[in-house]
């Protein structure tokens, strides 16, 4: 499956989310999945696309026209570029199957918000997995439990977001997508 994988790309993150944004690739390469991703070399973003380039799996970037030059140093399988990053986040949403978001920052907030609310809009059964490395985004899920309570959220907007905490959580998930897949086919 094409899986963009959402993360910081600042390279000044702990060593640890580094390691999860390779475990995680590792898994994804190792299970022929296909990346997807904001053609970024820094941080955790970086580190996913040089493990999937090192495991010899297939990658595509879809950058913004502002970043073209970062492109240079990357070998990419195929990239797309966008003008702005409203417009490359609805390109990612649509050249993938599955979209991931590992911990991160604003950049990979404003990911999540504008993939929810494009599956809230399309009406689509497009996965949206929110990676909970050691309850990185439990502040935020409870944030949104509150909106929820205050009638602010739906509670099938909630249920658009699938929760992992794991690398083995997250492969068996992406295994139920894949025979899912193969049932509907």
């Amino acid at each position: 499956m094409r899986i963009f994988v959402g993360c910081s790309s600042n390279s000044n993150v702990p060593l640890e989310y580094r390691e999860l944004a390779s475990s995680v690739a590792t898994m994804l390469a190792n299970n022929n999945h296909k990346l997807v991703f904001k053609g970024e070399e820094e941080g955790m973003s970086g580190k996913c696309f040089m493990t999937f380039k090192y495991e010899g799996a297939k990658t595509k970037a879809i950058i913004d026209s502002s970043k073209l030059d970062d492109l240079k140093g990357l070998e990419v399988d195929a990239y797309e570029v966008e003008m702005n990053t409203f417009d490359r986040t609805k390109k990612i949403y649509s050249a993938s199957e599955v979209v991931l978001i590992l911990p991160g920052g604003l950049g990979t907030l404003a990911e999540l918000f504008a993939v929810l609310e494009e599956k809230k809009n399309t009406n689509d059964d497009k996965p949206i997995i929110l990676f909970n490395h050691d309850n990185f985004y439990t502040p935020l899920l409870k944030a949104l439990k509150n909106l929820f309570s205050l009638g602010f959220v739906s509670e099938s907007e909630l249920k658009r977001i699938d929760v992992v905490s794991d690398v083995r959580s997250l492969e068996l998930y992406l295994k139920t997508i894949e025979n899912t897949k193969k049932e509907d086919d």
